[in-house]
């Protein structure tokens, strides 16, 4: 047996995992003996196993039936619910998050839990015992919301996270009476049903207690798992491996990596369904042994004799979702560079890890080296690329496959980038690979640096080298970073002594230079990182990349660095022509299509010069709107024009308040502003600004509209001061249907307009299927950002802030920034939808009132 606890200990268990009653529970099981639905059996030891099926029907009886005489017929009738469409489009999401994009796909993103029309209570046991499983258990804890049971009619669903039309959802999946099945009892008025409004509430279980509950259950080793099984062949080959892995004697360290890994997978299959058309697959590159895919992203506009850049993903990763996490294509648009993206498949690897540890996927002109390789002067040829120019970076086997590359072909790559990999040659085989992760392995410096010397017959130069490691990893012990050091101080003839040592962004970095004073090797240990690339998610000129599973955000971004280490992020000429664009019919040619050419002719020479510009979040002169307080006065920007105009500033540092170039480098402005403030005066400039009634405040401010209020010096501001609210209700004082209230402004935008704000949101549609409330951000009356709550209360209770909502489409244009809240009600029972709004800034607008 697996895990597991006796019919009667779970029962104790799930009355403290369900806050009810022990003796309730221990009651409700009698009656399921009784009743027929479990074999009767001993208690103490000799209690039969809790396995998911027993489980699910407990858990329905507890939760379906309002009181304990109910408990048999609840399980009979809920269990045997059907898959159903109690609203129209089936499985209906219940709450959306943002703007409702192009909808070339009508339904959500598939799920890897498939239920296939089960009835609820066997599609219950299935998720109890996915949850069981150690290997599928970060499925069900990235996939499900939770359990939702009506007792006031034969109605249960399971929620789902999800995508749908290009928004993050919860879907329900939700099961009602077969055609020829009759309600319970207690609700057949036919057969003595009362109602009892007290009883017939929903009852609602979150995944959190759903995969507690499914621990305690008991899985046989003998027994077919079928919701496993109906995972597909990768969580089975995961499956396998764990199995594989419980043998040796890191088996429990291997266990909780594969159990992280599903949660990996379960991203990139996100990404990769939202991402289609972001790279471009590439085929006929060569004779391919290691049977490897080949994306490329190539930016609009190349410079002439641009650099190359070979991203290699980590296990379970995609090329699409690292580059997504890690935000190459981000730097590869600013900075003119193109990418070349190898792709691991399934059938080589169970993982989809590169195979860094077999010495036919480790050597010269061999296996998966070789595949890169001819990528590589594919990608040289189509684009007329820099030879002197390329380097290659990878996390996790991705790392440990580029410590290969720069082995096997150290003639072609001018740098690399090793983040929580292993030095070259470490492993022979997979055993030796799971050592080296886990425990590491210890060699001198010469050793490790003839490993590589005889990988190839190169005599140098040899290829600079960064590289990442989280000091709080445990999938990949971090001495691994050490002995990559030490390999490649051999190779490059230094010492083992760093020549600087400092610390960057609360990171510890140490730097070797070779003779001429260049920096060969850097070291950067991130604090308190666990596995993955460390990343500074945003849309600053030092920030790309997407927090996600093995991507950290820690504030501080190895991307940007790697990039700049590399020298990477000088400016270059852009060509005089543009490539052209893609043959449709030449299968596996490089580039992308046409239809970049027509967003404005916005290239490589528009990226670089943004990022000459100040970081968002700052404006330059005539575009003070960007930065600062909202609805408030820019009484700094006010005072350094005028010290300009007086002469007592230099012109041109107004929109620069930390490096300000006036005599001794003082900020007089900045002294000014902070004296006012200290003294009260601004605030006081503030509230003399508006008007003590909320709606000529509004007016004072640039809005227009009803419903909504502008609150001064209210408690819950974000950051005090003003902040709007706006409150919409529905099924009250006799109004049903739909009923919005909205607020709205003129503003004029720049050529690349960007949208932020804070928010707390109260939307509470919990009554049927059919009400809802909602929150939503319109141009011109076009959605920009919303969420929606179909039968379920959402409720914000912490600050969450929107930034860099991507308003590119109304640039150059003045429009109507509008805010509605919304509610709608079929039944004389409330809905309301309450929002919260502070901090709303478009950054690049060109007029001066603030928002």
């Amino acid at each position: 047996m697996l895990n597991g606890l006796a019919r009667y200990e779970f029962s104790e268990r799930l009355a403290d995992i369900l806050g009810e009653s022990r003796r309730d529970l221990r009651f409700r099981v009698t009656l399921m003996v009784s009743g027929g639905l479990v074999a009767p059996g001993p208690r103490g030891r000799g209690s039969p196993p809790a396995t998911p099926h027993y489980a699910a029907h407990l858990l329905i009886g507890a939760m379906a039936a309002p009181q304990q005489a109910q408990t048999v017929e609840a399980i009979r009738c809920y269990a045997d619910l059907r898959p159903t469409a109690v609203a129209a489009g089936g499985n209906t999401p219940r709450v959306l998050f943002g703007p409702a994009l192009a909808a070339d796909d009508e339904n959500p993103s598939e799920s890897s839990i498939s239920l296939d029309g089960l009835p609820f209570g066997e599609a219950l046991a299935g998720l109890l015992e996915l949850a069981c499983a150690e290997e599928t258990r970060a499925i069900v804890a990235s996939e499900v919301f939770g359990v939702w049971i009506n007792r006031g009619c034969p109605v249960a669903s399971l929620q789902f996270s999800a995508c749908w039309h290009g928004r993050r959802a919860l879907v329900s999946h939700t099961y009602g009476l077969a055609p020829d099945a009759v309600p319970p009892a207690w609700l057949d008025p036919q057969r003595g049903g009362t109602v009892d409004p007290g009883l017939f509430h929903s009852v609602f279980l979150p995944v959190r207690k759903l995969i507690e509950i499914g621990l305690l259950t008991t899985l046989s080793d003998d027994r077919s798992r079928p919701m496993i099984n109906k995972l597909g062949h990768k969580v089975a080959a995961i499956a396998n491996m764990a199995k594989l892995a419980a043998k040796t004697p890191h088996g429990s360290r291997w266990e909780k990596l594969l159990s992280a890994l599903t949660a990996v997978q379960a991203w990139s299959e996100q990404v990769d369904s939202q991402e289609k058309g972001r790279l471009l697959e590439v085929t006929g590159f060569g004779s391919n042994p290691g049977e490897l895919r080949m994306y490329s992203y190539v930016p609009e506009r190349l410079p002439a004799n641009a650099p190359l850049v070979v991203v290699l993903h980590g296990c379970t990763q995609s090329a699409a979702s690292y580059n997504k996490g890690s935000g190459w294509s981000t730097l590869a648009d600013r900075y003119g560079f193109a990418l070349l993206l190898p792709q691991q498949q399934w059938n080589n690897n169970p993982l989809r890890c590169f195979n860094w540890f077999k010495p036919e996927d480790n050597e010269r002109d061999k296996g998966e080296p070789l595949s890169i390789r001819q990528m590589v002067d594919r990608m040289l040829h189509d684009h007329g690329l820099d030879r002197r120019q390329v380097y290659v970076t990878g996390t996790s086997s991705g790392g440990a496959m580029t410590t290969v590359m720069l082995a096997t072909y150290p003639e072609v790559f001018a740098g690399g980038a090793v983040l929580a990999g292993v030095p070259y040659r470490t492993a022979k085989g997979l055993q030796e690979g799971l050592e080296s992760i886990f425990q590491g392995r210890s060699r001198s410096a010469g050793e490790w640096g003839q490993l590589v010397r005889a990988a190839s017959s190169h005599q140098g130069p040899w290829p600079k080298i960064s590289v990442w490691h989280g000091d709080a990893d445990t999938a990949v012990k971090p001495v691994n970073a050490e002995e990559i050091v030490k390999q490649w101080a051999d190779v490059h003839g230094l010492d083992a002594q760093p020549t600087i040592q400092m610390t960057v962004d609360g990171h510890s970095r140490r730097a070797w230079q070779g003779p001429s004073g260049e920096e060969l090797i850097e070291s950067y240990t991130v604090l308190g990182m666990g596995h993955g690339a460390a990343l500074d998610p945003g849309a600053g000129p030092h920030q790309c990349g997407t927090a996600a599973p093995f991507f950290n955000a820690v504030g501080i971004s190895s991307t940007h660095r790697i990039a700049d280490f590399w020298g990477l992020l000088a400016d270059r000429p852009v060509r005089a022509n543009a490539p052209a664009p893609a043959e449709p019919a030449a299968a596996g040619q490089g580039g992308h299509d046409a239809r970049a050419l027509d967003r404005g002719e916005r290239g490589f020479k528009e990226h670089a010069a943004r990022d000459t510009e100040p970081p968002r979040g700052s404006a330059a002169p005539g575009q003070r709107a960007a930065a600062g307080r909202p609805f408030g006065l820019d009484v700094h920007g006010i005072i350094s024009a005028s010290l300009e105009a007086a002469g007592l500033l230099k012109a041109g540092t107004t929109n620069r308040r930390p490096d300000s170039s006036a005599p001794l480098g003082i900020d007089v402005p900045g002294i000014i502003s902070t004296a006012l403030e200290a003294a009260g005066v601004l605030k006081g400039v503030a509230q003399r600004s508006a008007s003590a009634y909320p709606e000529a405040a509004l007016k004072t401010a640039g809005w227009e509209g009803a419903g909504w209020e502008l609150l001064l010096e209210d408690p819950r501001a974000f950051r005090g001061g003003p902040m709007l609210y706006g409150h919409a209700a529905s099924g009250d004082h006799g109004a049903l249907g739909a009923r919005a209230q909205s607020i709205s402004r003129r503003i004029k935008l720049g050529p690349q307009p960007e949208l932020s704000y804070v928010r707390r949101l109260d939307l509470s549609a919990g009554v049927n299927d059919y009400t809802s409330a909602s929150f939503r951000v319109l141009i011109d009356g076009i959605v920009v950002d919303e969420v929606t709550a179909i039968g379920m209360v959402h409720q914000e209770t912490e600050w969450l802030r929107q930034a860099a909502i991507d308003l590119k489409q109304f640039a150059d244009r003045s429009v109507t920034l509008t805010l509605e809240v919304a509610a709608c009600a079929n039944i004389y029972s409330t809905v309301y939808a309450k929002a919260w709004v502070d901090q709303i800034t478009i950054h690049n607008a060109v007029d001066l009132a603030h928002c």
